[in-house]
Formats: C-alpha cells, sequence, structure tokens
C-alpha cells in the first residue's frame, strides 16, 4: 500500500524542479538606470573596435553612444515590464560579450596567421549577444514579437553602421551575419516555444513574464488574468478550533488549520489569505492563530476573488458560531516513528495531531498522506518547523515515518476529563521583515492547561526554520513551566520572491539570530500564560467547493514543457554559435 503512496508522491513534485530555476532569475547590481555602467561597457566595446583604426573612433563612439538614445525612446513606449534601467541593463550584457569576441579576434590575429577564423568567432560571439537580446526584450515586453523585433533591428543597425567605413569594412561581413543569425533564430526559438509547447493553451512567454511582472514590479495582474484560464479546481477545507470563555457567547480566539497552501509566491494567489482571514477576524476582536494543514503546491488558490470570498465567509461564520462547545481536555501525548514525531492534543471533541520530522529536514507534507486514514475527529496539522538545505520535497522515508505514526495515532482515543484552561498571546520579531522571512503576523502563541499539565503551540509566521530554532525555544518554554511545547511555522509565501537569486526566501534563523526569535517567543509565552482563563471549545469546519488552483497536472505541465524549453534553448543557443560561424566561413 505505501509502495503506491511513494510512486503518486514521486510523481507530484514537480514544484522543486520549477523552484530549482528560482536562483537564475537576477538582475545587475548597482541603483538607478545604469547610464553609468552602459557607457563604461559600450566605452570598451568602442576601443576594442578602434584598435583597428583609430582615426575613425568617432564613428563607433558616435553610433554605439546613440543606443543609450534609442534605449530611453523605447522605454517611453511603455511595454510591460521595459523601463531604461533593464534596456540599459541589456546593452551592457550585449556590450561585455561583443568585447569578449573583439578580444578574441585581435587575440587570435596578433598569435596565429588565421584571420578568417577570428573573424568567424566574432560573428558567433555577436549572433549570441543578438540572441540573447531579443529574447530577453521579447519576454520583458510581454511576449509582443513586433516591439522586440523593432528594438532588436534597431540596436542591430547601430552596431552594423560603422563597419561601412572601408577601414573597419573587413568586419562589415561577420557583424551582419552575426545580427541576422542571432535575429532570425530568437524570433523563431521565442515564437516555436510559444506554438508547441503552451501549458494548459497558455503561452509559455506570456506565462513568464506575468511571472517576472511580480518578481521584478509586484504587478498581479497579468499573472491573474493568464491563471483565470486555468480551469483545474479542488476542494478547499478550513478547519478551525474556536473559543470563547466558559458562559460567554463571543468568540475570542481562532486557531485555523487550512488545507490551501499559503503560495506561490509574494502576495500572489493564496500567499495572502492567511492575511485577509486574520485582518477580517482581528476586526472583530478575534485572535488568531493560523498554522499549517496538509497542501502541496498542487493547493494553490489562484483567483485574489477567490481568497477575498474565503475570507470573508470563513471570518462571518466563525463570529456567528453558537454550536456544539465543550469544556473538556485531555492529556497531550507523544508518538514517535522513525524520525516522524506526532503531538496528540485532545481539546474539546477534537484532536489534534502535530506532525514533525525534525531534526531532520521537512517539506510540505501531502494530502494524500490520508488516504485510507477515516477518522473524522482529528485535525492533522504540518509544522513544518525543521528546514534543510538537502531537503527540497519530503522524501520516500520521511513520508513512511509520518505515515505509520499518524496510522498510529489514528487508534488512539484519549480521554477528556478536565476543564479547559486556554490562553492567547502575540509579538512581533522587531527590526525584521519579509526579506529576513519573517511575515507579518509575527509570533502567536496558544496555551492550552489541562489542570497542572501545560501544553504550548508556537506558531511562527515563515517559510520553514532551522532546527535550532525548535530547540532553542523548546528549551525556553521549558524554564517558563511549560510541560510540553511544539514549534510551528505557517510556511507564508509571502516572504518568497522578494529578492531575485538564491532561495528566494530565508527560513526563520537564517538571517534573524536565534537568540532575537527566542526572546520575542519568550515575551509572547508569557503573555499567553497571563491570558489563561476557562474556556470552551468548538470545531467549525468549512470546505469550498471548485477552487481553481494550480494543480498538479498543470504543475507537472509546466515542469516538463519549461525543461524542455530550457534544451531546446542550449541547442539553440549552440546552432546561433555555429550557424554564424560557418555563414562566416564560407563567405569571406
Amino acid at each position: 500500500m505505501l509502495s503506491g503512496f511513494m510512486k503518486n508522491l514521486k510523481k507530484e513534485n514537480h514544484t522543486s524542479k520549477l523552484a530549482s530555476l528560482y536562483p537564475y532569475i537576477k538582475g545587475l547590481p548597482g541603483r538607478g538606470n545604469l547610464k553609468g555602467l552602459t557607457v563604461m561597457f559600450t566605452t570598451l566595446t568602442i576601443i576594442l573596435v578602434s584598435l583597428i583604426d583609430w582615426t575613425i573612433i568617432w564613428l563607433p563612439a558616435l553610433s554605439y553612444y546613440s543606443i543609450i538614445m534609442v534605449n530611453y525612446l523605447f522605454s517611453k513606449v511603455g511595454r510591460g515590464l521595459v523601463n531604461f534601467r533593464r534596456l540599459n541593463g541589456l546593452t551592457v550584457m550585449e556590450m561585455m560579450i561583443n568585447s569578449v569576441g573583439l578580444t578574441i579576434m585581435h587575440l587570435f590575429n596578433m598569435f596565429t596567421k588565421l584571420p578568417i577564423i577570428s573573424l568567424s568567432l566574432l560573428s558567433s560571439f555577436t549572433s549570441l549577444a543578438t540572441l540573447l537580446r531579443g529574447l530577453v526584450v521579447r519576454v520583458l515586453a510581454e511576449d509582443d514579437l513586433s516591439y522586440s523585433l523593432r528594438y532588436s533591428i534597431t540596436i542591430s543597425v547601430f552596431l552594423i553602421a560603422p563597419f561601412f567605413a572601408s577601414s573597419l569594412n573587413n568586419l562589415l561581413v561577420p557583424m551582419l551575419i552575426g545580427q541576422i543569425t542571432g535575429n532570425v533564430l530568437y524570433t523563431f526559438y521565442s515564437s516555436g516555444i510559444n506554438y508547441f509547447f503552451r501549458i494548459h493553451g497558455l503561452k509559455p512567454i506570456k506565462l513568464l513574464s506575468a511571472m517576472l511582472a511580480i518578481f521584478l514590479d509586484g504587478k498581479k495582474d497579468s499573472l491573474e488574468n493568464l491563471a483565470e484560464k486555468l480551469n483545474t479546481r479542488s476542494d478547499i477545507t478550513i478547519d478551525c478550533l474556536v473559543f470563547r470563555e466558559a458562559g460567554r457567547r463571543n468568540v475570542e480566539i481562532a486557531f485555523i488549520i487550512p488545507t490551501f497552501h499559503p503560495g506561490p509566491f509574494r502576495d500572489f494567489g493564496s500567499s495572502i489569505l492567511p492575511y485577509l482571514i486574520e485582518e477580517k477576524l482581528s476586526s472583530k476582536g478575534v485572535k488568531t492563530v493560523i498554522a499549517r494543514g496538509l497542501s502541496d503546491h498542487s493547493k494553490n488558490i489562484i483567483s485574489r476573488k477567490d481568497c477575498e470570498f474565503i475570507a470573508e465567509q470563513i471570518s462571518n461564520k466563525i463570529i456567528n458560531w453558537d454550536s456544539n462547545y465543550s469544556r473538556r481536555i485531555g492529556l497531550t501525548k507523544v508518538l514517535k516513528y522513525g524520525s516522524a514525531t506526532a503531538s496528540l492534543i485532545p481539546v474539546g471533541d477534537t484532536t489534534l495531531v502535530v506532525l514533525t520530522l525534525h531534526p531532520k529536514g521537512m517539506e510540505d507534507i501531502p494530502p494524500l498522506l490520508m488516504d485510507g486514514i477515516k477518522r473524522d475527529d482529528i485535525i492533522v496539522v504540518d509544522a513544518h518547523n525543521s528546514f534543510s538545505e538537502d531537503v527540497k520535497e519530503l522524501d520516500g522515508d520521511g513520508f513512511r515515518d509520518i505515515r505509520n505514526v499518524l496510522a498510529i495515532a489514528s487508534e488512539i482515543i484519549i480521554e477528556k476529563n478536565s476543564q479547559i484552561l486556554a490562553g492567547y498571546g502575540e509579538n512581533m520579531i522587531e527590526g525584521y521583515g519579509l526579506e529576513d522571512g519573517i511575515g507579518p503576523l509575527g509570533i502567536r502563541v496558544l496555551i492550552f492547561k489541562n489542570e497542572n499539565y501545560s501544553t504550548a503551540l508556537i506558531v511562527l509566521d515563515s517559510n520553514n526554520a532551522v532546527p535550532e530554532i525548535r530547540e532553542r525555544i523548546l528549551e525556553d518554554a521549558k524554564n517558563l513551566g511549560i510541560d510540553y511545547c511544539e514549534v510551528l511555522t505557517t510556511d507564508t509565501h509571502i516572504v518568497n520572491g522578494i529578492k531575485l537569486g538564491g532561495r528566494g526566501y530565508h527560513p526563520l534563523g537564517e538571517v534573524i539570530p536565534i537568540e532575537v526569535v527566542s526572546s520575542s517567543v519568550v515575551q509572547a509565552l508569557k503573555r499567553a500564560m497571563l491570558n489563561l482563563k476557562e474556556m470552551e471549545v468548538s470545531r467549525v469546519s468549512t470546505t469550498f467547493r471548485s477552487v481553481k488552483v494550480m494543480s498538479n497536472e498543470f504543475l507537472e505541465e509546466a515542469s516538463e514543457k519549461t525543461f524542455k524549453s530550457l534544451k531546446l534553448f542550449y541547442i539553440t543557443t549552440l546552432l546561433t554559435l555555429i550557424t554564424s560561424g560557418l555563414i562566416t566561413l564560407s563567405l569571406l
């Protein structure tokens, strides 16, 4: 039976493949419009061209410096992500590649007597620079082929113009061939992948441009409009434990465990949903603690409207809930199986089962973990509290251990024979924010007390945490007299994609010192302990049908076709270099 689960798990982990490409989304360092950097590398190219004839240095200078004005004029047209800085950055990269080609040509001429070979190499480098120029501009221009062609051809004209001078005329053919080859092949490649590699009917360049709009400019409209065309849907369940003071009607605390995934990145899709829910509940005086249920990236909600609707419905239901309350609680029980730990916390008519692999690295626990386990009175919580650079997805051993410990937990009934005492506390980690790995909800603490036995759940608004965070917090909680404590993260993806390059986010404790996190948690714990009072609790469970999500089918197709497109890009790059060089050799 487990072999079937492992097979399905392996099939569904396409997100880690796509995420592996994130480090390649980078920009040039520096501020402003990069005019200084553009002038510097343009000047280097002018000097390398003018080594042939210093008397006409003014000609390449006039032509190449004019490209900066071309960049300015095209940036004013206003296409997608195109701006003056990005066009200048592209010019810097192109001048660097052309400079390498010119340097190799001069060195080849100096040490060999094969000028034709050196010219063919120059042509190859020129074609490579032109290919990249066209592709990048087409992506920045939101797949506007007409715009990218006009820009690329204009730049090509300015780069070729100086070589009509008689003293530079020997470079005209390789430069002309390089520019033509690069422009032709970028057009064929970009148009080809748009036609043959559509992802659920979406053009890949259009999709890439829409994603970059979020990463680079924080604009979500393009991706939301594209995502609305997807017809993949899923049911989303949100479980809540709502607490109110014994004998009163108003809900005071809501502990929310959703099965949507808090992603995919920044404030796009369901990344923003926990904060919408918290905002609506806090405006009604309800303290909110949001943990993580069983989900993966196939449960990313797409539509902002769906998120707003869900937040509204959940908040209204919680605020108006007035049935099935219980005042009973049982002793927390801890189970272990292999590397997995399950904390069973019996509260009211529900048993929370909190799962962790700490100190082993852990990632998303998928919903298929529950297949075959039938017990309606448990809510499974993914602690998501142990980050490892070596773990990109839940591996077979980790899944098997979690599955087995959950199966054991599902057979255990814990007697609930004490009056619930519950307390809430919160705190922020001052001086740190999204770029450092901490979300707007900061630290939320929920404490349950069963006579003389206390259990604390500490929820950190972060995308995972280094293992030392849990170790330190458990020690701090013990010193405060807490009998049992578990540390959870929300797995928020609002911290993802804030900075370009690298992993794309920081797990808690990587940038923020562990001591800073620890002291902030201790303050929140103390506040929760002071707020302990007799409570009654009820479970509120809501299922939203056919919510538009990024399904496994979409992620699988996106992963498969993205890497096919990359392979084709490498082939096109090689073809560009070879074709331009061979044509130059045949004509000289």
